[in-house]
């Protein structure tokens, strides 16, 4: 009960949101699917491109993006084994079907002009590298069935992480939890870490952490999308 089941959408930070609708519609064959003013975000700009009908891959352009310059070996890697900052992004890979599938997208990325590296075989799947705009780095990946654990797991690699084996077991089986329906009081916002406002939203900071649940969704809430639906015909 209350496990996340798969990605919904990851968000992405651009300064050119044509250009990355451009190369994922056309150079990828992915499918525009939402294209908003990000909720309650002055002059920002949301972007879903479909990848199922519960999973998308998004993008974010906010002004000031615009003056925020990448840097290679903190927000960006680079290539595909690169280094980044703790909590950033390495690099993104994205699920297909079956090897052919696979080869067909590396000819239709080779055809729109842009170096493939692949596929190559890492036994949990097979997959293939580009550098997408603005420096993302970009997996296309197949795989056959789910992971095998037990090949997997590394006990060299448990090691290093400092890892015990009571903590690996609870990580491969996690202990079961069970839900209060949602009566669980919120902790104080100091007790982990947590959003870090800053710039214009800095004020709002610490009047956003004393409101209830209830005030947070009065206040969020957008539950009409931006277009009316077009009467059936």
């Amino acid at each position: 009960m209350g496990l996340p089941t798969g990605v919904h959408h990851l968000a992405l930070a651009t300064r050119d949101m044509k250009a990355q609708l451009a190369f994922f519609t056309q150079v990828v064959g992915m499918e525009l699917e939402a294209l908003y003013w990000m909720h309650g975000v002055e002059n920002t700009v949301h972007a879903f491109l479909r990848l199922g009908d519960t999973c998308s891959l998004s993008f974010v352009q906010a002004p000031d993006m615009a003056t925020i310059e990448p840097v290679i070996g903190v927000s960006h890697p680079g290539f595909s084994a690169g280094s980044v900052a703790p909590g950033a992004m390495q690099h993104l890979a994205l699920s297909v079907p079956t090897e052919v599938e696979l080869l067909a997208l590396r000819d239709r990325l080779r055809s729109h002009g842009y170096w493939v590296a692949g596929p190559v075989n890492h036994n949990m799947c097979k997959s293939m590298y580009v550098q997408a705009p603005e420096g993302l780095i970009l997996e296309f990946a197949t795989a056959e069935g789910a992971i095998d654990v037990e090949q997997w797991i590394d006990p060299a690699v448990v090691a290093f992480c400092g890892i015990n084996a009571s903590e690996l077991e609870s990580f491969v089986r996690p202990p079961p939890f069970t839900s209060q329906g949602g009566k669980v009081p919120q902790p104080a916002p100091t007790a982990r870490p947590n959003f870090v406002f800053t710039g214009e939203w800095a004020p709002r900071g610490a009047v956003f952490f004393q409101l209830t649940d209830e005030q947070i969704a009065a206040a969020l809430d957008s539950p009409t999308p931006p277009v009316p639906r077009r009467p059936a015909t």
